[in-house]
């Protein structure tokens, strides 16, 4: 049995015999190649199908237009037990394969059934078509050989069918050629077809200076730009494996430095310079750095990275620094990447001031402070310039906490200008009543001024906001009339309880307890300025008039800041009916027909409405509508009926009312005096004698005056 590791070191021997000269000798015999490899494989056939390699050696120019020449090699050995794809049944193996097909089926293996076998290798091998023979492609061209390939063919050994330790294989070799077209990549093709010399791996070796470039089956490939293995068993589909190799090119080099900054670099600062060396999928270019000082060379690394401090390597304030990159492939071609950069050591200058605006004041602050209080509210500001020694651009940036990645930036001079508030840890509605109650600490905002120069070279300077508290409480009134929220539909009445309910009253900072409150109703004072208590968060209202008020809250924190809210309160009437009498009389219409005119006027001071009607004896009105009161009026209504005159002197008369709305009803009884009425009528009578007798008089003299002065 062969052994893969021995098989593998034989292979690479052969590889580099084979990179020179083609890899073949006309003196190998059968037995030769059989022994070879026998020395080199005795691990059991059961492990393994297929051993061997094949060489693709392209030893001459790739000119366009031109003929191009390659050697082939390939060596393989197949475990008897896989058996040949010649022959049917591969499943029962070689050795039955050649019995049944070719031979007796005696269950042995003769030399005649076996020299058949190998004429059969012999004749399926024999090609011209390198295509055909599982080598290759050029510019969509087969290679072929003049010659034919030379072919040694290792056969399995006489004896039982069934011995399971045998091996098959064969050598083959043959000097190529191809065309090339007029492109500048060359394309080669591996086939791909499934045929059994596929399953060993095939070294492709280039000429000087030419080098792999693409593959989209470029995982089946590895090794060297110029010297590269392609493993097409590994394949996961039937189709030639596509390869563009092209003339070798010089990587593309490329760096970077971190942090990145224009021609100058801070002395007191580290840099991480990067650099890229882009090639060939299959090339690893050489790096190499350089720093250099006045053209000496003071340091070199071949990482991909390294760490560029000033002082470390001596540098001080306006010297020049170079640093170099240099990548070179496996071909000694190279590329470089540089920079000439100026060591700069001394940082910017800055001035300025602050300000903060409330409520149109501004307050001006000592900028050289650590420390500032400001009301909340205010808008702050800061009107900051800055100025370096290159004359470079110099950048100005403030950062404060009040949110994540809060930051401002400006370059040379700006106006830095920011609202600030006591944040979201405050008191408020989000909060249920008991902690909202609660007192909360005032916020602090810190601010830190950056300012950079183009080198990296930075100052900064930092501040604390102290936010005074500049709100005042927030007045939250329900109105409970007996202990039910008063709504449209449900509002408060004159005979109600009705509560001011500020439970849900707060300050932003302050403690409920620590708030002050007044109580003013219709611009008089019902409670002075108290402190928070359970009389205020539950304040009883006296009894208040029908109609509209206003309330007046002041409520007033630890800090002085004061909130007055205004809320209008209507009291509404009593539900029911309340019929009032404003006047009622009987009049003679006709002293002969003793008739008389019955008149009401009346009006309803509660809610619902009322039909009323008025009964004298047996003779009643009809019924009139007497419309409920609201807030702010009440309709007076007349009720009139013709009457006969009774003939006593005192008439009762009966006001019968009902009510749908508040399902009620009643009646009550006006007493009207006749006598009194007569009088009084009397009483007109002489009174308008006498004012016309007056008149009359005043007339008369006023004619004889007239007639005397004429």
């Amino acid at each position: 049995m062969l052994n893969n590791r021995i098989y593998a070191v034989l292979a690479a021997i052969i590889f580099l015999f084979s990179a020179s000269t083609p890899i073949y000798d006309n003196n190998y015999s059968e037995d030769m190649i059989k022994n070879k490899l026998n020395n080199y494989f005795t691990q059991d056939t059961n492990n393994y199908s297929f051993q061997g390699q094949s060489y693709l050696n392209i030893s001459g120019p790739i000119i366009p237009n031109s003929q191009i020449n390659a050697t082939w090699y390939s060596e393989i050995t197949i475990s008897e037990s896989y058996g040949s794809d010649l022959l049917p049944n591969q499943s029962f193996g070689l050795r039955k394969q050649i019995d049944i097909y070719l031979g007796n089926n005696d269950n042995l293996l003769n030399n005649s059934e076996i020299m058949d076998f190998k004429e059969l290798i012999n004749s399926s091998r024999a090609w011209t078509n390198a295509e055909l023979g599982g080598c290759c492609i050029f510019d969509y061209i087969p290679f072929i050989t003049q010659l034919g390939n030379q072919i040694i063919i290792s056969t399995p050994e006489v004896g039982d069918v069934n011995s399971t330790n045998g091996s098959w294989g064969w050598v083959e070799s043959a000097d190529i050629s191809g065309f090339t077209d007029n492109r500048v990549t060359r394309i080669l093709h591996i086939p791909r077809i499934g045929s059994i010399i596929e399953q060993i791996p095939l070294h492709v070796s280039l000429p000087k200076d030419w080098e792999f470039r693409y593959s989209a089956m470029s995982d089946l490939i590895s090794g060297s730009p110029n010297n590269f293995t392609v493993n097409r068993s590994l394949a996961p589909v039937a189709s030639n494996i596509i390869i563009s190799v092209a003339e070798n090119l010089p990587p593309v080099t490329s760096a970077h430095r971190s942090p990145q900054t224009s021609s100058l670099i801070s002395m007191n600062k580290s840099y991480i310079y990067t650099g890229i060396c882009n090639d060939g999928f299959l090339e690893t270019p050489q790096m190499e750095w350089s720093i250099m000082k006045n053209e000496i060379l003071i340091k070199t690394f071949n990482n991909p990275w390294f760490e560029f401090n000033p002082i470390e390597y001596g540098f001080t304030h306006s010297e020049q620094v170079n640093i170099l990159l240099k990548c070179t492939d496996s071909h000694n071609l190279s590329s470089s990447w540089s920079e000439d950069i100026i060591i700069d050591s001394i940082a910017p200058e800055w001035s300025g001031d602050i300000s903060y605006n409330i409520d149109g004041i501004v307050n001006e602050l000592n900028i050289e402070n650590s420390v500032f209080s400001v009301t909340s509210g205010s808008n702050v500001k800061l009107n900051i310039s800055a100025i370096d020694d290159s004359n470079l651009p110099v950048s100005i940036e403030l950062y404060t906490n009040m949110s994540d990645e809060w930051m401002q930036y400006h370059v040379n001079e700006g106006i830095f200008e920011f609202y600030v508030t006591q944040g979201d840890n405050i008191n408020g509605l989000h909060l249920n009543i008991t902690d909202r109650h609660l007192p909360k600490q005032p916020r602090n905002i810190d601010m830190a001024l950056i300012i950079t120069d183009e080198a990296g070279n930075f100052i900064i300077n930092e501040w604390k906001l102290i936010i005074k508290d500049g709100n005042s409480p927030t007045i939250l009134m329900d109105i409970m009339a007996n202990d039910t929220l008063v709504r449209l539909d449900n509002p408060a009445r004159m005979d109600n309880q009705i509560k001011l309910i500020f439970s849900n009253s707060y300050d932003d900072i302050d403690s409920i307890e620590n708030t002050t409150w007044k109580i003013l109703i219709d611009e008089e004072t019902y409670l002075e300025t108290s402190n928070w208590s359970g009389e205020i968060e539950k304040f009883i209202l006296p009894e208040l008039e029908i109609g509209s008020h206003v309330v007046s809250i002041t409520a007033t924190d630890s800090k002085g800041n004061q909130k007055i809210e205004n809320f209008p309160l209507i009291i509404f009437p009593n539900r029911g009916v309340d019929l009032e009498v404003i006047s009622y009389s009987i009049s003679e219409d006709s002293l002969q027909t003793g008739n008389a005119l019955f008149v009401l006027e009346m009006k309803n001071n509660f809610y619902d409405d009322a039909y009323a009607r008025a009964c004298i004896e047996d003779t009643c009105s009809r019924f009139v509508h007497y419309p409920g009161a609201d807030y702010d009026t009440s309709t007076i209504a007349f009720m009139e009926f013709e009457i006969e005159m009774p003939n006593t002197s005192k008439v009762n008369i009966s006001i019968e009312w009902d009510s749908n709305s508040a399902g009620e009803n009643g009646n009550f009884i006006l007493e009207y005096s006749i006598q009194s009425n007569e009088n009084n009528s009397t009483t007109s009578y002489l009174a308008l004698i006498i004012i016309s007798c007056l008149f009359f008089f005043l007339i008369f003299r006023n004619t004889n005056i007239l007639t005397k002065n004429n």
